[in-house]
């Protein structure tokens, strides 16, 4: 299996990034764009700033994580009907080909985040990091909560294709509403205990506070975001091993 899905991501970066002449560039440029657009909307023509933490930074630390999430379930419910034609080789399971592009938008989104910091400390910026293994925590639960809603949803669409056109219509309110470009202290008590049921916002604000030293207490739960990561795959887990057979037969 380790095998097959490596020679799966090699396959996968050839057919994403090899066609284009700027190549991997590519993986940086949405990112890039998002953070710019926030960055100049809220920084410099609304002056929005965060006490004692940079507000760049602030951005970084919340797009790339969001990022993550919806091309994790994006690229993860279609995994199986892209590579349909490789389950004629014996070698090649469903779950060989979703576990490559999980493995691979991780690997994806992690050296962006770590690209982004050299960019900011190379500018000037001070990306001086409070609790390394707090922030690798809180990806790492955000990956795995990502993988388990990815691992459900591509059992179901592979089945029931229309429902492919519901995600992006649940998925783009969420964008808003993830704490991208605010903090949870800033807003409201009775609007932040329903905002911090959403796992990914769970997840910014654990990074948050392991990334800058002069982060406002939140009230995030590490007990929550491992529940809902836990509950997520155990629940992509059951359902594919259900329904093994008919993905083979799609």
């Amino acid at each position: 299996m380790r095998s097959v899905v490596f020679a799966l991501m090699m396959r996968e970066m050839k057919t994403r990034f090899g066609n284009y002449r700027l190549g991997y560039f590519w993986a940086l440029l949405e990112p890039g764009i998002h953070l710019t657009i926030f960055v100049v909307m809220f920084g410099v023509i609304m002056g929005r700033t965060m006490p004692g933490v940079d507000y760049t930074l602030f951005v970084i630390t919340g797009i790339i994580p969001w990022l993550m999430f919806s091309d994790m379930l994006s690229r993860g419910m279609t995994a199986v009907s892209a590579n349909v034609g490789l389950f004629s080789y014996r070698q090649v399971k469903p779950m060989d080909s979703f576990v490559a592009r999980m493995i691979l938008e991780g690997l994806i989104h992690i050296a962006t985040y770590l690209l982004f910091l050299l960019i900011m400390s190379w500018v000037g910026k001070d990306i001086s990091i409070k609790d390394p293994l707090g922030i690798f925590a809180a990806m790492a639960l955000l990956f795995l909560f990502s993988f388990g809603i990815a691992l459900t949803l591509c059992v179901v669409v592979t089945q029931y294709p229309e429902v492919q056109k519901f995600i992006p219509i649940v998925t783009r309110p969420l964008y808003f509403v993830s704490g991208i470009f605010f903090s949870t202290h800033t807003v409201p008590q009775q609007y932040r205990t329903l905002l911090l049921w959403n796992p990914v916002l769970q997840s910014n604000e654990l990074a948050r506070g392991a990334f800058f030293h002069n982060y406002p207490a939140t009230d995030a739960s590490w007990e929550y975001l491992a529940l809902c990561a836990i509950l997520a795959t155990a629940f992509g887990l059951a359902l594919y091993r259900q329904n093994t057979e008919r993905l083979l037969a799609t």
